[in-house]
């Protein structure tokens, strides 16, 4: 499913019901603020891409070498099971489906890409700038994604509320 507008999300609860189906109004009110906070969340390395936050600086993981814990038990296997764990807890983070991520120069821009965008990336190399720029036409929040239409994962249908 892509991410769409609030207005479109309402539209989208009012459209769902039956007619004469009585409204719980609580169930209603929590999945409108459900939606609204998550489009205000900040946006982050991790929301496209495996990644994980160090010091205040976002890491892109490699895909490691996949094994099984026998192969792994044995001095044959070249894997790190923590490296493996870890790309796959940053991997159920992800929110949005179909983003590539290529280094564009040394000094921290990227390019984040998918069949409907791209969008240019600064991640600061430095631990003390604490946030992550995006630089294309000032995207800072999920809601700046829409005009994009992304496709969104299983995490990101459930955060959001649309599952």
């Amino acid at each position: 499913m892509k991410l769409v507008s609030m207005i479109d999300r309402v539209d989208n609860l009012k459209c769902g019901l039956q007619p004469f189906e009585e409204v719980d109004v609580f169930t209603w009110h929590n999945l409108i603020k459900q939606y609204a906070n998550f489009l205000n969340q900040p946006l982050n390395l991790g929301m496209f891409v495996p990644a994980i936050e160090v010091e205040g600086k976002w890491e892109v993981l490699e895909c490691p070498p996949s094994c099984d814990r026998v192969i792994y038990e044995t001095d044959f296997c070249q894997c790190d099971l923590k490296q493996v764990e870890q790309y796959q807890l940053a991997k159920d983070k992800v929110l949005f489906e179909g983003f590539e991520i290529t280094k564009v120069d040394d000094l921290g821009y990227y390019n984040l890409r998918n069949e409907t965008a791209i969008i240019e990336v600064y991640n600061p190399l430095d631990a003390e700038t604490e946030f992550l720029d995006i630089l294309d036409n000032g995207l800072y929040k999920i809601n700046d994604l829409i005009k994009y239409a992304p496709t969104l994962t299983a995490k990101g249908l459930n955060d959001s509320g649309l599952k």
